[in-house]
C-alpha cells in the first residue's frame, strides 16, 4: 500500500492506460505541462484537473484526495487486519500490522489513527496477560481523546479495562470503570442505547460477583428494560423517534438527526423483513402446490424465522407446515405444529379457529383417520354457523361434500353440495373449493 501525491497519481494512471505524455496532453496542453504536474513541480488548475480526470478516466476526487487522507484510510485497513489476527490468536501478525500503521501515523502526523493503534496495543497486551503495559497504552489513548475533546471514544477503553478487571477478579476496579462508562451516557456524551444496555448488564454481573445483590438486581432490571425495548424492534424504532423529537424541541439537531436516522434504518429493515417473509411464504405455497413438500418446508421454516413475533403471519405459516408434515407422513412433527397453533390462536379468533379445524381435518385425513377428519370439519361448520360466517360455512360444506364423495357416501355428499350451492345463489357467500 502506498500514499501518492497528485503528480504520482497522474503518472501511475497514465502508465496503467499505456499513454504517453503526448497522448495525455492532446490538443489541450503541452507534454511538458503534464510532465511538470507528474513531477509535482506544478499544481494543475481546476480546469486542467478536470481535463486530466476525464482523459485518464478517474474522478476528480481521486486526484484531490490528500496524502494524509490516503494514509488515514491505509491505517484503518491495518487496524482491521490487526483485529482480525487478534481474533485468530495470531499475535505476531497482529503486532506487525499495528507497526505498519505506526509508520504511516508517524510520517503523516495522524492523531486519531494513533489513538486507535494505542487501543489495539492495549488489547494485544491484555490478550497476552500483560495488564500493566496494556493499561498504560489505554491511558495514553485517552490522553489523545481528551486533548482533542473526543470524550465519546472513551467508552471502548473503559469497557475493555472493566471487562479485563472483572475477568481477573479485580471487581472494585471493574465496577469503577463500568460506572465511568455509565457516566458518559448520563452526561449526554454518548447516546447508544445498545451500549448502555450492555453497561447495565456488566454492572449487574460485576455487582453479583462482588456479593452486592441489591445493586445487582437494580442493574439487572435496568438491563432488562433496555433489552426488552430493543428486542421489539418496532417499539425500539418508535422509542428512537421520540428521542429524535425530544432533541429537536431542545434544539439538539445533531442528536435529533442521529436518532431519526437510526429509527429510519430500523423501520426500513422491518419493511424488508416483511417483504422477505411474504416471499418465503409464497415460495413455500408454490412448492406445496407442486407437491414438493420437502422444498416447501425449507421456505416455510425461513418464513417462520422471519415472522417469529407476528402471531397472525406465524399462524398462517404453521397451517402450511402442518399440512406439509402430514403429506410427508411425519406424524409427530405435524401434531407438534398443530399444538403450537392451538396455543397461538386465541378463542375469540373465530376465523383462525375455523382454519385450524380445517387443517386438522386435512392432517387427520392424510393420516387415514376418517373419524378425526370428520369431527374437525363438524367443529369448523358449527363455529361458522354459530357466528353466522356464511362464506366459511359454505366452504366447509363443499369440503365435507367432497370428503363424503371420496368415502362413497354419495347421498350425504349431494345434500351438502345442494345446501352450499343454495347459499351461493342467495349471494350469502362466495364459496370456493379449497382442498
Amino acid at each position: 500500500m502506498e500514499v501518492l501525491s497528485l503528480g504520482e497519481k497522474v503518472k501511475k494512471r497514465r502508465k496503467e492506460m499505456n499513454m504517453t505524455l503526448k497522448d495525455v496532453a492532446g490538443n489541450r496542453v503541452t507534454p511538458g505541462q503534464i510532465s511538470l504536474v507528474e513531477s509535482s513541480k506544478s499544481n494543475p488548475s481546476m480546469d486542467l484537473l478536470d481535463y486530466l480526470a476525464d482523459t485518464l478516466e478517474v474522478s476528480v476526487e481521486y486526484f484531490m484526495e490528500s496524502e494524509s487522507t490516503q494514509a488515514d484510510r491505509i491505517c484503518k485497513y491495518f487496524a482491521q487486519m490487526a483485529e482480525v489476527h487478534m481474533e485468530q490468536k495470531d499475535f505476531e501478525k497482529a503486532k506487525r500490522y499495528i507497526e505498519k500503521g505506526d509508520r504511516y501515523i508517524e510520517k503523516y502526523g495522524l492523531i486519531f489513527p494513533e489513538a486507535k493503534n494505542l487501543y489495539l496495543k492495549g488489547m494485544l497486551e491484555i490478550l497476552q496477560k500483560n495488564f500493566t503495559k496494556a493499561f498504560d497504552y489505554l491511558f495514553q489513548c485517552n490522553i489523545i481523546y481528551s486533548n482533542n475533546n473526543f470524550k465519546g471514544a472513551y467508552i471502548d477503553n473503559f469497557m475493555l479495562i472493566a471487562k479485563t478487571c472483572m475477568e481477573e477478579e479485580s471487581l472494585p476496579m471493574a465496577i469503577s470503570y463500568f460506572h465511568k462508562s455509565e457516566a458518559l451516557f448520563e452526561e449526554g456524551v454518548l447516546t447508544d442505547e445498545i451500549m448502555l444496555a450492555k453497561v447495565y448488564f456488566y454492572l449487574a454481573m460485576a455487582y453479583k460477583k462482588s456479593g452486592q445483590l441489591e445493586k445487582s438486581k437494580e442493574y439487572t432490571q435496568k438491563a432488562k428494560e433496555k433489552f426488552d425495548i430493543m428486542s421489539d424492534r418496532r417499539a425500539y424504532g418508535q422509542f428512537l423517534t421520540r428521542l429524535a423529537e425530544k432533541n429537536e424541541v431542545e434544539v439538539q439537531f445533531e442528536e435529533a438527526f442521529k436518532y431519526a436516522q437510526m429509527a429510519l434504518d430500523i423501520f426500513r429493515s422491518l419493511d424488508e423483513e416483511v417483504e422477505m417473509g411474504e416471499i418465503e411464504l409464497s415460495l413455500g405455497k408454490l412448492y406445496e402446490d407442486f407437491e414438493e413438500y420437502e422444498e416447501a418446508l425449507i421456505h416455510y421454516k425461513k418464513a417462520q424465522s422471519i415472522y417469529g413475533k407476528n402471531p397472525q403471519m406465524l399462524s398462517e405459516v404453521f397451517l402450511h407446515l402442518a399440512t406439509c408434515y402430514a403429506h410427508l407422513q411425519r406424524r409427530e412433527a405435524a401434531y407438534e405444529v398443530l399444538q403450537s397453533l392451538d396455543r397461538l390462536i386465541i378463542e375469540e379468533d373465530f376465523i383462525g379457529n375455523i382454519k385450524l379445524y380445517r387443517v386438522k381435518a386435512k392432517v387427520e385425513a392424510l393420516f387415514m383417520n376418517t373419524r378425526g377428519a370428520v369431527n374437525n370439519l363438524i367443529l369448523a361448520l358449527n363455529t361458522a354457523r354459530e357466528k353466522k360466517l356464511k362464506k366459511e360455512e359454505s366452504e366447509i360444506m363443499l369440503l365435507m361434500a367432497k370428503f363424503y364423495l371420496e368415502k362413497g357416501k354419495t347421498v350425504d355428499s349431494f345434500k351438502l353440495l345442494e345446501k352450499s350451492m343454495a347459499m351461493m345463489k342467495e349471494g350469502e357467500g362466495d364459496a370456493t373449493w379449497r382442498s
